[in-house]
């Protein structure tokens, strides 16, 4: 009598992951609306907060790699849970900061580095480890967990600001990530392996094999990081990257501060921001459609919905200009977070996954570092973020243009046995 098939533990893992991940990117959504009263109390300027969290960006990029490691050696089990666990101490100091200093010492470098070994990094990993047919499907389900939560936690840090202050949400988002730690250690798995079975579901490898993607074969996960990061494709996955994820760093640090200036009141610069991320929800469901068509086609059309956006959020000086361009930036964005990421397994294979796009955060953290910092200092140099704005726009359009063309590397010969 053959024994019962056992559930695919993938699917609940799913629900976990979800709710991992968009509690998870509070701390992201929350530091720039935060931050005018975090500018008045400590006397900072623009560029001083935008350099706290160009810090941030560039300690969680360029740890990277080493959480692509760990991942690897560890089990994205124990690698979440630690993550938690340790960068709600960071979230801890911040509230007691006094000082820019105090900010880039307890956030920027601590909290940041520690919190990338919990979030972006070891989701995707998830989803390329235990899916394959609905990879990109997973992937844009997993991802839309922030765009998802993100009004909830505006409306949270609204509601704080009303009778607290910044400094109580972040021992608030030290307490949440305490209990995301906990969640980690109890649900996730680390692999379908690991609990005995395949990908999918799947029940046995000639059926896991007939689910391979279009144009991609079993080859492919031949590929070694060391093998994949000397290909041209790469390089250029680099550039796609900074395409979309500049632009969003920086909006996501400024807009509250850029739309106040143009005259939104707080309430209105929520609802308007809520609505970026709310829509970037809807862009990375839009990028599941990689399980049918090229990922990077899907990429590029992205970039340049994002590069549109941005540009028109410059002169966002009534309500319906400053919607039509969050919707842009928000849903460009969010396509290309699906796309880049599945475009990268297509590309390189469950094998150099991690580590692959590990490196590819610690390459584009140098840049995610510097650029708030600089939109900061234009304003404050020019009163004025129109070269910031225009320069992101420039660049997402190039971006598009390198993604439109990419075609797939050819994988690495079979090792001799």
């Amino acid at each position: 009598m053959t024994p019962p098939r056992r559930r695919f533990y993938g699917w609940p893992l799913v629900v976990v992951g979800w709710l991992l991940y968009g509690f998870g990117v509070m701390p992201f959504y929350s530091w720039g609306f935060f931050l005018p009263e975090m500018i008045g109390e400590l006397s900072l300027s623009r560029a001083d907060g935008g350099l706290v969290f160009g810090v941030g960006t560039f300690c969680g990029g360029v740890v990277a790699p080493l959480v692509g490691i760990a991942l690897t050696r560890f089990g994205l089990r124990r690698v979440m849970t630690a993550g938690f666990a340790v960068s709600a101490i960071g979230y801890a100091l911040t509230s007691r900061a006094t000082n820019m200093w105090e900010l880039i010492a307890a956030y920027g470098v601590f909290a940041a580095s520690t919190h990338a070994f919990a979030t972006v990094l070891p989701i995707q990993t998830l989803a390329s480890t235990w899916f394959l047919r609905y990879r990109s499907r997973v992937m844009a389900v997993l991802l839309t967990a922030g765009g998802v939560l993100a009004p909830l936690i505006y409306a949270f840090d609204t509601w704080l600001l009303g009778f607290g202050t910044w400094r109580t949400g972040w021992v608030v988002i030290g307490g949440v990530n305490l209990v995301l730690a906990v969640a980690s250690y109890l649900l996730l798995r680390d692999s379908p392996e690991s609990v005995g079975q395949l990908q999918d579901g799947a029940r046995d490898r000639e059926t896991l094999e007939s689910y391979r993607p279009k144009g991609e074969s079993a080859a492919v996960d031949r590929w070694t990081a060391s093998k994949a990061i000397r290909t041209p494709q790469f390089a250029l996955m680099v550039v796609c990257g900074l395409g979309y994820v500049l632009p969003w760093y920086v909006l996501n640090n400024h807009s509250r501060l850029h739309l106040q200036d143009l005259g939104f009141e707080i309430t209105a610069v929520a609802a308007i921001l809520s609505s970026m991320a709310l829509v970037s929800t809807v862009g990375r469901l839009t990028g599941a459609l990689g399980d049918f068509v090229s990922p990077p086609r899907l990429l590029a059309l992205a970039l340049v919905l994002e590069a549109v956006g941005t540009g028109l959020f410059l002169v966002a000086t009534t309500p319906a200009r400053a919607y039509v361009s969050v919707i842009l930036v928000g849903l460009g964005f969010g396509m290309a977070y699906i796309s880049q990421a599945t475009t990268f397994a297509l590309f390189f294979g469950r094998r150099a996954f991690a580590t692959t796009t590990g490196l590819r955060f610690m390459i584009g953290a140098f840049f995610t570092a510097s650029v708030p910092a600089l939109a900061g200092w234009t304003y404050d140099a020019r009163g004025s973020y129109a070269i910031a704005f225009l320069g992101l726009m420039v660049l997402s359009l190039a971006a598009a243009v390198v993604a439109f063309f990419l075609r797939a590397p050819e994988p690495p010969a079979a090792e001799a046995s």
